[in-house]
């Protein structure tokens, strides 16, 4: 949670918080952190927009004892590396139905969270977006701008 100086700069308030009275400047840290939760879950819902998820899923919902074949471990050992400061890919690959989706959606989930921009893409949604592209180049730049990524493949 942020204090009022900082919430104070965030939002570039341009007045001197020092000739606000007590009363003012508690009225000023509830309403700039109300504004700044209302902002911060507008800008995810817009990154969640923007993702390609189709459904939320998160791993707290994941069976695990459905597939113990899954590497739960790995998973979350993965979930606490530098994936989301550093960009990174991550390929899940299985047969139909061991939970690919659930896992792949909720890393997604759980980036765009903590604000980061991420994209979810079937092996399916990534050919017909190659197929489409005029050229490499073009794919390329389509890819720029979303750092993170999460891959899914399906057996067919």
């Amino acid at each position: 949670m942020m204090n009022l100086s900082e919430l104070w700069r965030h939002f570039r308030l341009l007045a001197d918080q020092e000739t606000l009275s007590k009363e003012q400047k508690e009225f000023m840290l509830k309403f700039l952190t109300e504004e700044h939760h209302r902002k911060e879950q507008k800008r995810i819902q817009y990154l969640m927009n923007m993702s390609g998820i189709k459904r939320t899923k998160v791993l707290d919902d994941f069976d695990w004892k459905y597939n113990p074949k899954i590497p739960r471990d790995k998973i979350l050992e993965y979930m606490n590396t530098q994936w989301l400061t550093k960009p990174s890919n991550l390929v899940l690959i299985g047969p139909a139905g061991v939970g690919k989706t659930h896992v792949a959606t909720a890393l997604c989930h759980d980036a765009l969270s903590k604000g980061h921009q991420t994209v979810f893409l079937t092996l399916f949604d990534l050919t017909a977006k190659m197929a489409k592209a005029k050229s490499i180049y073009s794919f390329i730049e389509y890819h720029l701008g979303q750092p993170s990524g999460v891959w899914m493949r399906s057996a067919m």
